[in-house]
């Protein structure tokens, strides 16, 4: 009698069962999902940014909050894909419940709706009724792009593929990886736009076209570091016959993945490079190139 897999599984190049990535969260649970994370990876993405400026958080509040809404984003995406059917109305339904908590704020803030906020958008003052709109509006926007990118994602997109293999009772402690792997996105991003000044600066200065230490890029293999940490979180967590199928080898390699290379490793060679990259004699009058 041949053998017969479930629709689960297939066979993979070796001829060994692999299984397949299928959307199997119910929508309802989706929805919570995606409402949830979208605050948890929200806060992620805004901490990461006030990491950069620890001594000045109030006045990148706008930058914050453009992280707050990506954040929001890249749950809402994910909830979406997870979701085995109604992707669409799960993204949209975490979408407005994200949106209407600030609209919530707003109703409780109303007394003070008119005074102004911290920072000023080229150089005028916008008041709190008029930033609280806006960043309404913000969240609505990406968290409905996001849904449908979501949405309209298929299972053989290989940047799916790992998350649908995750069990979905393991989503309910996750989102404390994920806090960790994604307030370290804004780093990233704030380490390349270092590498495009100092690229630029060094362009225009042949002094430092030699400079000893000048070709380093630490950075990136703390990026390396930091999304093969999530790499091998995510497989620790969604694949049983991963690492010999043994539960502690399984829960050490999600340490190492997240703990060690996620949460050490990467932000300490990023900041090595970040920190190096600032030391470089430039500036622009009064104000440091490499100040956003």
């Amino acid at each position: 009698m041949e053998n017969e897999l479930s629709a689960d599984y297939t066979i993979d190049d070796g001829y060994t069962p692999a299984q397949v990535p299928t959307a199997h969260m119910h929508p309802a649970t989706a929805f919570f999902f995606g409402a949830w994370y979208s605050f948890v990876l929200a806060s992620a993405m805004s901490g990461g940014v006030k990491y950069l400026h620890p001594e000045t958080p109030a006045a990148h509040g706008i930058l914050q909050s453009i992280a707050w809404a990506i954040g929001s984003g890249i749950a809402i995406a994910v909830a979406s894909r997870l979701a085995r059917s109604h992707r669409f109305s799960v993204g949209v339904g975490s979408t407005l419940v994200s949106a209407s908590a600030w609209g919530a704020l707003l109703y409780f803030l109303r007394n003070d709706l008119d005074g102004a906020v911290a920072e000023s958008i080229f150089g005028y003052s916008i008041s709190v009724r008029t930033f609280l709109i806006g960043f309404a509006l913000l969240i609505l926007i990406v968290g409905l792009a996001s849904a449908f990118f979501g949405a309209t994602s298929r299972n053989d997109e290989e940047l799916t593929t790992r998350l649908l293999l995750v069990p979905s009772g393991h989503w309910f402690w996750l989102w404390i990886a994920g806090f960790a792997w994604v307030s370290m996105f804004p780093i990233i991003a704030y380490y390349f736009w270092l590498q495009l000044a100092t690229a630029l600066y060094s362009v225009i200065h042949p002094s430092l076209w030699f400079q000893v230490g000048s070709g380093l890029f630490l950075g990136f293999i703390g990026i390396v570091a930091l999304f093969k940490g999530i790499e091998i979180s995510l497989r620790a967590v969604s694949d049983k016959s991963s690492y010999g199928a043994i539960v502690w080898k399984r829960m050490a390699m999600f340490l190492v993945g997240t703990v060690l290379l996620a949460s050490l490793v990467s932000p300490f060679l990023l900041n090595l490079d970040i920190d190096r990259m600032k030391d470089m004699p430039a500036s622009l009058g009064a104000h440091p190139w490499w100040i956003l």
